[in-house]
């Protein structure tokens, strides 16, 4: 369940040789009748003869950003976000397969490295590894926030995204940043969140420990 994502069973996948998920999760799907069965079938065929395009002519380079797109929509958390981003300028790509991608960047680029933080800690690495991928995390929430990027409300990392963006302004010392993310995360959540108080204390200490530099003033030398 945690390799796939799924958050209740029973469900229902249909995976390749390698183990990727090719269908199943989105939408809900039960093969409990031949229709249903031949339905999902359907669904993957198309997917299965671009694989297999890609296997026997690898330079065929728009067959492979092709798969690139629609392995890594299918499976956000192993996607590579560089080599997605890069697919979608290669001309041939069906443009419905880039929508889709663009709707979806923001989600992936963020679980490029969330995905690895959230496994390291859920299988107890040492606290060094799980740390450092923590830290990772943070700067790309951070730096997404800054850039103008957003996960949408209804993403289910979308609690996560706050948390650590917020931490990582407050690494960087970014009072701006740190009060934007505490801003959307208090109309989000509410006022009573179990994470608002020690974010509102670390913001109260950024904003002192700002304020108190700012009245500083350098003394120049004779």
């Amino acid at each position: 369940m945690d390799r796939y994502g799924l958050r209740g069973f029973p469900s229902f996948l249909i995976l390749d040789a390698e183990g990727a998920m090719l269908f199943g999760k989105e939408p809900y799907w039960r093969p409990d009748t031949p229709e249903n069965l031949d339905y999902g079938i359907a669904q993957v065929e198309p997917l299965l003869k671009l694989k297999k395009r890609v296997l026997e002519h690898p330079e065929d380079r728009v067959a492979k950003a092709h798969l690139t797109l629609l392995m890594g929509l299918l499976d956000p958390g192993q996607a590579n976000f560089n080599e997605m981003e890069a697919a979608t300028q290669m001309e041939g790509v069906p443009a419905e397969v880039i929508g889709r991608w663009l709707r979806k960047g923001v989600s992936i680029k963020f679980l490029e490295v969330f995905g690895p933080y959230r496994m390291a800690f859920s299988d107890r690495k040492p606290k060094e590894v799980v740390l450092d991928l923590r830290q990772k995390a943070m700067d790309r929430a951070h730096q997404m926030v800054v850039a103008g990027e957003r996960l949408d409300v209804e993403d289910i990392n979308f609690r996560a995204f706050w948390v650590l963006a917020f931490d990582g302004a407050i690494h960087a010392k970014n009072v701006d940043s740190a009060g934007e993310c505490l801003k959307v995360y208090t109309e989000t959540f509410g006022a009573q969140d179990r994470f608002l108080k020690e974010m509102r204390e670390k913001y109260l200490k950024l904003s002192e420990e700002k304020e108190e530099s700012s009245k500083k003033v350098p003394v120049s030398g004779s």
